[in-house]
C-alpha cells in the first residue's frame, strides 16, 4: 500500500497522531490549579485584546481548550459572539460552562482542526520516513470566516511537536522535522486564520516564545525581558534563547505580509516547575 493510501485511510480508523496527543494534553489540563494560578496572565492578555475587541465584535478563539488562559467572561460581556475553536469538544464544553451563566448564549463552541488534518499527515510522514502527502487544496475560512478579531490562542507549539514527542520520534529527528516541515505549516494555519477575519479585521497571534524549567534553562530570565523599556531590546533578548522550533507566527505573518500593528509581552505561570513568555502579535491581513 502506497503512503497516500495509508494517509487516507488511517483517519476513519482511529485518531490522528496530533489530534490524539492534543486531546491527552486537553485530559491533563482538566485538573489543578491553572484557572487561578493563570489569573495575572488573563489580566494581560485583557489589556491587550480591550483594545482591538469592539462592542457587539465577532470573535473567534482559535485552539481555545478549556479556556484558562484567555479573558472568556470579560471577551462575551464585550462581543456580540464568541466561538470558541478546538480539536476538543469535551474541553470546549467546559470553557463555554466556565462562563458566566448569562454570557454562554453568545459562545458557541466548534470542534474542528486549524490544519484540517495536515499535522496528522505530516506526523505519520515523519514515522514513516516518507515525505508528507499534501491534501491537493487550500482549506477554507474557518467556521464560515467574517471575524472581526481572531485570536491564535498559543496554540502554534503544539501543532506537531506533541504528536511526534507521543510518537517515540527521537530528539534529533524531531528536530529536523519541525526545521524543516514546521515552518510550512505554521504559514498554512496563519492564512487560515487571516482568511477567517473580515477586511479591515484584526488577527491576534498569542505564542510560548520562550519558556523555563529544570533541564531548560535560558542565557536571561523572564524578568529581564519584560524590565527592558524598548520592545526591540526585549525581542533582542528572546531571539538569544531557544525557543520552540518552526511554530513562530509572528514570522508567517510577516512572511504573510502581514506587518504587526501591536506586540504585547507578559509571563505565563503554566506550572509550579514552568514559566513561559507570551509574546502576543496584532497583525491586520491585507
Amino acid at each position: 500500500m502506497n503512503l497516500g493510501a495509508l494517509l487516507d485511510r488511517a483517519p476513519a480508523v482511529r485518531a490522528g497522531p496530533s489530534t490524539a496527543a492534543n486531546l491527552a494534553r486537553n485530559a491533563l489540563g482538566d485538573a489543578g490549579d491553572r484557572a487561578q494560578r493563570w489569573a495575572a496572565a488573563r489580566h494581560a492578555a485583557w489589556l491587550l485584546l480591550e483594545r482591538h475587541v469592539g462592542s457587539g465584535a465577532r470573535v473567534a478563539v482559535i485552539g481555545a481548550g478549556h479556556g484558562n488562559d484567555l479573558p472568556l467572561d470579560r471577551l462575551a460581556a464585550r462581543a456580540g459572539t464568541v466561538d470558541l475553536l478546538d480539536l476538543d469538544r469535551r474541553a470546549l464544553r467546559r470553557a463555554r460552562s466556565s462562563c458566566r451563566a448569562e454570557l454562554r448564549c453568545r459562545v458557541r463552541i466548534v470542534a474542528c482542526d486549524v490544519t484540517a488534518g495536515a499535522a496528522d499527515r505530516i506526523t505519520r510522514a515523519v514515522c514513516l520516513g516518507r515525505p508528507p502527502r499534501s491534501s491537493g487544496r487550500a482549506p477554507g475560512p474557518l467556521a464560515g470566516g467574517g471575524y472581526d478579531v481572531v485570536i491564535g490562542d498559543l496554540l502554534y507549539s503544539q501543532l506537531l511537536y506533541p504528536a511526534l514527542l507521543d510518537a517515540g520520534v527521537g530528539a534529533a529527528r524531531t528536530r529536523q522535522a519541525l526545521a524543516r516541515l514546521g515552518p510550512g505549516l505554521t504559514d498554512a494555519v496563519v492564512s487560515r486564520m487571516h482568511a477567517s477575519a473580515r477586511p479591515g479585521g484584526r488577527v491576534v497571534h498569542l505564542h510560548d516564545a520562550v519558556g523555563w524549567w529544570a533541564g531548560h534553562e535560558q542565557p536571561v530570565g523572564v524578568g529581564v525581558i519584560l524590565a527592558q523599556e524598548r520592545l526591540d531590546d526585549a525581542l533582542a533578548l528572546i531571539s538569544t534563547c531557544r525557543q520552540p522550533v518552526g511554530a513562530d507566527p509572528r514570522e508567517s505573518a510577516r512572511r504573510l505580509g502581514a506587518k504587526p500593528i501591536e506586540t504585547a509581552l507578559w509571563e505565563w505561570p503554566f506550572a509550579a516547575d514552568a514559566r513561559y513568555l507570551v509574546c502576543a502579535t496584532v497583525t491586520e491581513p491585507g
